[in-house]
C-alpha cells in the first residue's frame, strides 16, 4: 500500500504529492545496500527497454538515494532523529554527486587527450596543454577561476588513475567529498610507483569494512599514512628529508591591519616551540584581560624579539612572575629542563621497540601530529633531549597495575600512558583533540561509595575525552557513551544522544598501528591496609541516581546488541 502526503503551499494550493512510505522504504534499502527495483511501463526516461543505457547499478543506486530524500524535500521536522537521518541521506547523495562529477571530468580529460592537441598561446610563449584547456572548460562553465578548475581536474584525474577503488567508496557513501579530497592529498606520494594500486586497494578495503566506526580528519590521515609508510619507507624518508630541507618562514598580509606569521619545521620542533609559547603565556595573573590566543600571540612576539612580555591587568597587586627579556631564552630552557626532570614530557613519540632497534621500518606516532616514518623516529631518538621509556620493560612476563594502590579511582601511570597511546585522540566521533591534552574518563562511572559496584579502573572501561566532550557526558542531560568489545574482540566506542540515537565512535585506534598493545596484561593492586581519603568529591544522591540510570541503559544496550549479533541483525545505529 502506498501512502501519499500532499504538502500545502504557503500561498494556497498543493505541491506535488510525496511518497513518504516509499521514501522510508528507500532509506531502509539504502541502509541494507539493497538494489532498487523499478516498475517502468511508461515512455518517460528511465531504465526501460528504450533507455537501456540507464539500466545499471549506478543509475539504480542514484534513484534510491534521491528517493530517500523525497520526504526531506517536502517537510522540515527538526526532530533530532529525523534531522540526523536526513543528514545521512543527504551526505550519501552528495558523495555520489561528487563521484559522478569526478568521473565525468576524468572522462572529458580522456576524450580531449585523445582528440585534442596543445595550442600555442597568443604570443607563442608556451603551449596551452590539454590539462589547461580542460580546466578552462570546467572553470568557465562553473564560474570558477582557472586555478580552481585545475584543482578540480587534478582531483578527478587522481580518482581515475590513482584511486579508482577509493573512488568507489565515495560512490557507495563510505566517504564524504571532503574526506576523499584528504585522501587525494595524502596519496600524492604514490604517483608513478608500482605499488600505487596496492595502496588504493588497501585503503578501499579498510573503508569498505562493515564494522561500525567514524573517521575523524586525523584518524583518516593516520590510516592512509600508515599504509603508505609501510609500503615504501624509503620514499617516505626521501620526502621528509626534502620537506625538512625546504623549511621556511613567511608573512601573509591580512585584513584590518593584521598579518599572519608562519614557519615550517619538524613536527617535534614545532611542538616544543609551541609548548614554550604556552609556558610563557601562562605566567600572567588571573586578571589578565586578553584571550588565551591573544596572550599566546604576544608571548610568541616576545620570544622572537626579546622584548618584555607583561601582564595587562595594570593592577598594583598583580601576582604575575614574568622573566626579564634579556634572560627569556635561558628562563624557557631552564623551565623546560625542570619540567622534564619532574617527569613532564614535551613531545610524546610512540614506537615499537623493534623499530627503535633498527630491526624494521614500522611507522611511529607523534602525539598531536600523527604518523611519522621510522627514519624520522630515529632522528628524534638521536637528540640529546630525548628520553626513551619502555611502557612495559618486561613485556610478556609481568603484568602492570591498573590503578594507584592508595586509590582505585586513579589509573596508574602505566595505564594512563597506555590509554593515551591506544586511543590517540578524543574518542568522541569526529574529534581530533590529541590524547595527551584529553582527560581520562571512566566509561561506566566509578562508584566512590562502593567501588566494587561501579565502573572499574581498567583498560576496557577507560577512554580519552577532550574537556568539552567530557563535560557534555558528565553534565549533559541524557547523553550516554559506551565502550565494549564485539564478538571478534574489537574494542569499540559509541555515543548515544538524549534521543537514543547511536553514533559509532572511531573506526580505528592506535592498536592497528601497534598490535602488541593488546598483549600487555594488567592486574588490580591489593586494597590499601588503611582506608584511603581521596580528595575527589563524593557524588550527591542525584548524581548517584544518574550514574545508576546510565549503567542500566548501557546494560540494556549491550543486551540488545548481543541479541542483534546472535540473530545476524544490525547494531542499533
Amino acid at each position: 500500500m502506498t501512502t501519499l502526503a500532499a504538502i500545502a503551499k504557503p500561498g494556497g494550493g498543493f505541491d506535488l504529492p510525496i511518497d513518504l512510505a516509499g521514501a522510508v522504504d528507500a532509506a531502509e534499502r539504502e541502509a541494507a545496500m539493497a538494489p532498487l527495483v523499478f516498475a517502468d511501463d511508461t515512455d518517460d526516461p528511465g531504465p526501460d527497454h528504450a533507455d537501456a543505457h540507464l539500466n545499471n547499478p549506478d543509475s539504480d543506486l542514484w534513484q534510491d538515494r534521491a528517493h530517500a530524500l523525497d520526504a526531506a524535500m517536502a517537510v522540515t521536522v527538526g526532530e533530532p532523529a529525523w534531522t540526523i537521518d536526513v543528514l545521512g541521506d543527504a551526505a550519501k547523495a552528495a558523495a555520489m554527486i561528487a563521484w559522478a562529477e569526478y568521473r565525468e571530468i576524468g572522462a572529458m580529460h580522456t576524450h580531449l587527450t585523445r582528440t585534442g592537441k596543445p595550442e600555442p598561446s597568443p604570443r607563442g610563449v608556451r603551449l596551452l596543454d590539454i590539462d589547461t584547456q580542460c580546466a578552462a572548460r570546467i572553470a568557465m562553465s562553473q564560474g570558477l577561476t582557472q586555478r580552481q578548475g585545475e584543482h578540480w581536474l587534478q582531483d578527478a584525474i587522481a580518482m581515475r588513475d590513482r584511486l579508482p577503488r577509493v573512488g568507489r567508496q565515495l560512490r557507495d557513501g563510505h566517504l564524504s567529498p571532503r574526506q576523499f579530497r584528504l585522501i587525494i592529498t595524502r596519496t600524492e606520494l604514490i604517483d608513478d610507483h608500482d605499488w600505487a594500486p596496492a595502496i588504493d586497494t588497501a585503503i578501499a578495503d579498510i573503508l569498505a569494512r562493515h564494522t561500525p566506526g567514524s573517521w575523524s580528519t586525523r584518524r583518516l590521515a593516520d590510516m592512509v599514512d600508515r599504509i603508505i609508510f609501510r609500503h615504501d619507507p624509503d620514499a617516505v624518508r626521501r620526502r621528509h628529508d626534502k620537506a625538512n630541507h625546504d623549511r621556511c618562514t613567511w608573512i601573509l598580509p591580512g585584513t584590518d591591519g593584521m598579518s599572519s606569521l608562519g614557519a615550517t619545521m619538524t613536527a617535534e620542533n614545532a611542538a616544543i616551540a609551541y609548548t614554550a609559547i604556552l609556558d610563557l603565556a601562562a605566567h600572567t595573573c588571573p586578571h589578565d584581560t586578553r584571550t588565551s590566543d591573544a596572550r599566546n600571540s604576544d608571548a610568541l612576539y616576545a620570544l622572537i624579539t626579546g622584548t618584555p612580555f607583561d601582564c595587562d591587568c595594570h593592577r598594583e597587586d598583580c601576582t604575575a612572575t614574568i622573566p626579564d627579556p634579556t634572560t627569556l631564552a635561558t628562563w624557557i630552557r631552564d623551565h623546560q629542563n625542570t619540567a622534564i626532570t619532574n617527569g613532564r614530557i614535551l613531545v610524546h613519540v610512540i614506537a615499537n621497540h623493534t623499530t627503535l632497534a633498527g630491526h624494521d621500518d614500522e611507522p611511529a606516532y607523534l602525539n598531536g601530529h600523527g604518523i611519522i616514518s621510522a627514519a624520522h623516529l630515529r632522528n628524534i631518538t638521536h637528540r640529546n633531549d630525548t628520553t626513551i621509556r619502555p611502557l612495559n620493560p618486561t613485556a610478556g612476563t609481568v603484568s602492570l597495575p591498573t590503578h594507584l594502590p592508595s586509590d582505585p579511582y586513579r589509573p596508574s601511570a602505566a595505564l594512563d600512558t597506555f590509554i593515551r597511546i591506544r586511543d590517540g585522540y578524543c574518542t568522541t566521533p569526529g574529534c581530533n583533540q590529541p590524547a595527551w591534552t584529553c582527560d581520562i574518563d571512566h566509561t561506566t562511572e566509578f562508584d566512590h561509595h562502593h567501588p566494587h559496584l561501579g565502573g572499574q579502573t581498567t583498560p576496557d572501561n577507560l577512554t580519552t575525552k577532550c574537556r568539552l566532550h567530557h563535560r557534555l557526558k558528565t553534565f549533559g542531560t541524557g547523553w550516554l557513551d559506551d565502550h565494549y568489545r564485539t564478538r571478534t574482540g574489537h574494542l569499540t566506542h559509541e555515543t548515544v544522544t538524549p534521543e537514543d540515537i547511536h553514533l559509532p565512535g572511531p573506526a580505528e585506534t592506535n592498536t592497528t598501528l601497534f598490535p602488541t598493545l593488546d598483549t600487555i596484561t594488567w592486574h588490580q593492586p591489593p586494597p590499601p591496609t588503611k582506608p584511603s581519603n581521596p580528595k575527589h568529591h563524593r557524588p550527591h544522591d542525584r548524581t548517584k541516581t544518574k550514574h545508576a540510570r546510565r549503567r542500566a541503559e548501557r546494560e540494556a544496550n549491550r543486551k540488545q546488541r548481543l541479541a542483534n549479533e546472535q540473530a545476524g541483525g544490525d547494531p542499533p545505529f
